[in-house]
Parts: structure tokens; C-alpha cells; sequence
């Protein structure tokens, strides 16, 4: 059931990621990522106001937390994770795991990664 639940958010999720970011192409050129822009910030926004909202509420059920946390907020970005993560290690003042190795880690790691692949790709 926990696959199912997961499976039917992220298809929503990844559906949506879809619609805005053919909206914001559309609407405002593909000069600057406005869809992806638009969709890390609400994403961060969704994934924070749920967690908010399921901590004191019948959301509380690991079930919502599968399809709205884990599915629809994992197929729309995984961005939202990686901030509510990072705000939440914040929160518990574990600067130098969330800062150094988390936040800039990520970010470093993941633009050499990507880098890596690029380079890799062309290879070829």
C-alpha cells in the first residue's frame, strides 16, 4: 500500500512539475529556469507547510505523509526535501553537519557530479 500511496503522489507531483514548467517556458521564455525556480521555492513552501500542518493534525498518518512528503513533493522536486532538511538540521544547531557537509556538499558535489556527467556524455 506504501508503494501505491507514494506512486499516486509523485505521478501528481510529477505532473505538476510538468504543467508549470511548460507554463512558465511558455509564458516567460527559457532564458532563466523560471518553471524550475518557481517549483524549488513552492515545493519547499508545500513540504514545510504540510509537515507543519501533519504534526498537530489528523495528517499525521504515515499514509499522507507517503503520498503528499514522500510523493507528490518527491515527483514534483526533490529540492523540497533538500531544504526541509537542511532547515530542519539548522534548527537543531547542527551547523557543521548542515551547513558544511549537507547544504554546501550537496551543492558542490552535485554541480561536479553533474559536470562529470556532462563530460562523460559527451564522451561518448
Amino acid at each position: 500500500m506504501d508503494l501505491l500511496l507514494v506512486g499516486a503522489g509523485g505521478f501528481l507531483g510529477a505532473n505538476a512539475r510538468y504543467v508549470i514548467s511548460g507554463y512558465a517556458a511558455n509564458r516567460f521564455g527559457t532564458a532563466f529556469p523560471y518553471g524550475t525556480f518557481s517549483i524549488n521555492i513552492t515545493g519547499s513552501f508545500i513540504l514545510a507547510l504540510f509537515s507543519a500542518v501533519a504534526s498537530r493534525s489528523i495528517l499525521a498518518g504515515v499514509e499522507y505523509r507517503w503520498l503528499v512528503a514522500v510523493g507528490f513533493c518527491g515527483g514534483y522536486t526533490t529540492f523540497s526535501t533538500y531544504t526541509f532538511e537542511t532547515l530542519t538540521m539548522l534548527r537543531e544547531r547542527n551547523l557543521r553537519v548542515s551547513l558544511l557537509l549537507y547544504l554546501l556538499g550537496s551543492f558542490i558535489t552535485g554541480l561536479l557530479s553533474a559536470f562529470a556527467g556532462l563530460w562523460l556524455g559527451n564522451a561518448f
